[in-house]
């Protein structure tokens, strides 16, 4: 499922790039000053571009709209769009199995006591960090 809409989300924010990407790049000045110079980067690594983007945490949604107001064939975007959905899934998923396994055997071999005042402790650094977020907003 996360590769289908890893997948899905790229193929629509690409095709929305390559219809409206000089229309939303002409209204941010400072952004569009940029356009050329990352498009034409884009054209020369196309292929490690699109795997990369979709593990640079802040770019997930902005990338294939770039991608797709540079001129990059759609059947090229697609199969490497594919394959770095494929990686993408494989690894974060992994990450999260082995996560959770080497935390259910940590905390299966702590006392029930422990685990509650762990958890407790984080309900309390939470809500203190959450109060000083908003005293400081204010």
């Amino acid at each position: 499922m996360a590769v289908v809409g890893g997948f899905l989300s790229d193929q629509i924010l690409f095709y929305l790039g390559r219809r409206y990407g000089t229309r939303v790049f002409a209204r941010f000045p400072g952004l569009a000053a940029r356009v050329p110079r990352v498009q034409g980067l884009l054209r020369r690594w196309d292929a490690f571009a699109i795997v990369l983007v979709r593990f640079l945490y802040g770019l997930r949604i902005a990338a294939p709209i770039m991608i797709g107001s540079s001129g990059i064939s759609p059947w090229r975007l697609a199969v490497f769009d594919f394959v770095g959905a494929v990686l993408w899934a494989l690894l974060v998923a992994g990450l999260g199995y082995f996560a959770g396994e080497a935390v259910q055997y940590w905390v299966a071999r702590l006392d029930l006591r422990v685990v509650l005042g762990l958890m407790a402790l984080a309900l309390v650094a939470g809500t203190v960090w959450k109060a000083l977020r908003v005293w400081r907003s204010r």
